[in-house]
């Protein structure tokens, strides 16, 4: 598995661990990305790179995105991925290539499938078309890579249609398998409600917000409301470039509280939090923050729009609002904090979904049919 940003602090990372897992019970595998070391329970090798080259920001590592970096510049990460992916496969030859995100490792992969002659899928995660939609030289890289993809996984139906529609040669050759969820990591606090509230100073409802901090999730917008919870405070936990704006927008604001990344400390706010809301305003593929936050037993209140609806299915599961529409956020947002058997329901129907659908078994599962039929 070839891996575009460091195994933590992202739901792409997340995606890869917990698949490399699973796989793990039954094969060998091995996983190669940039950024800091991480010890699992199969093969790592990770790429010294600082900063490391993501796609938008990264949570808890210095990050640059690919957008900013010149040719020349491209020209040495390939480099110096292809001088560390040489070093791996004096020890480990692959059946199977995984490359996640549509990305720089798509032409490296196209170069190993000729020598190697394997297969390889691609898991599409939508960042890599945040960058691909803003930067020609990446959709350049990709389409030249096209030919060299036996499939192309994407996370949500609305992100395959649009991987489809910049690239229509891989219609054929595109299937959706959702991220998933370890259920019994959001079903045990490690403290009590009482404990948590006392150690964030948290004495009214919760209004949770977990990301990224740019433009594109929308969190200005739920800060813009938070005025009109005057009994809750809105927690936004996260990091990115945008994060001093926010700030900004918060002053004066005393019911917003920002918190940086919090890794597995996240946990408790998923299972105390009375809300969770994900105000994107762009077409990004299912979050799995939407995925922890139904395991947790917390209602979601989110935008209509990309991979979202996946999972939130309005009224069933959660409830939806138009991007951007503040107006239709905040009624959403009080009808779960006013309405406690509402909020039950939501979370009882989400959390059997979830069971049903989104364990990461099933998706390995999922994941393993298409390499055994490319196999």
């Amino acid at each position: 598995m070839l891996h575009s940003v460091p195994l933590y602090g992202s739901g792409s990372g997340t995606y890869v661990r917990k698949l490399a897992e699973e796989f793990s019970k039954s094969h060998e595998v091995c996983v190669i990305y940039p950024g800091p070391p991480a010890y699992e329970k199969y093969i790592t090798h990770n790429i010294e790179i600082k900063p490391v080259p993501v796609f938008t920001s990264h949570p808890t590592e210095p990050s640059r995105s690919f957008v900013e970096y010149d040719n020349h510049e491209i020209i040495q990460i390939i480099s110096l991925y292809l001088s560390e992916l040489s070093k791996l496969l004096e020890k480990f030859q692959p059946d199977i290539i995984h490359v996640q995100h549509l990305g720089i490792w798509c032409p490296i992969a196209s170069m190993l499938k000729s020598l190697l002659n394997v297969p390889v899928v691609v898991t599409a995660h939508g960042t890599g078309l945040f960058v691909i939609e803003r930067d020609s030289r990446f959709e350049s890289m990709i389409r030249k890579c096209c030919a060299d993809i036996d499939e192309v996984i994407a996370v949500s139906d609305s992100l395959r249609d649009k991987v489809v529609k910049t690239f229509p040669s891989l219609k054929e050759k595109s299937a959706t398998i959702p991220g998933g969820v370890d259920l019994s990591k959001y079903s045990k606090p490690s403290m009590s409600k009482e404990e948590w509230r006392s150690t964030y100073n948290l004495k009214d409802k919760v209004i949770l917000y977990v990301g990224r901090l740019i433009e594109e999730k929308g969190v200005q917008h739920l800060i813009n409301v938070a005025s009109a919870f005057p009994d809750a405070i809105v927690v936004i936990s996260g990091s990115g470039g945008y994060e001093n704006a926010l700030k900004e927008m918060a002053i004066g604001k005393e019911n917003v509280l920002l918190l940086p990344h919090l890794k597995d400390k996240i946990v408790d706010f998923f299972i105390h939090s009375d809300v969770l809301c994900v105000p994107s305003i762009w077409e990004e593929a299912l979050g799995l923050v939407i995925l922890e936050a139904m395991a947790a037993g917390t209602p979601v209140v989110a935008s209509n729009i990309g991979g979202i609806p996946t999972a939130v299915k309005d009224g069933e599961t959660g409830l939806l609002f138009e991007p951007g529409d503040e107006q239709d956020m905040k009624s959403k947002i009080k009808r779960i904090l006013e309405n406690p058997a509402l909020s039950e329901m939501l979370s009882k129907n989400a959390l059997k979904m979830v069971e049903e659908k989104f364990s990461w078994e099933t998706i390995a599962g999922d994941v393993l049919k298409i390499y055994e039929k490319l196999i």
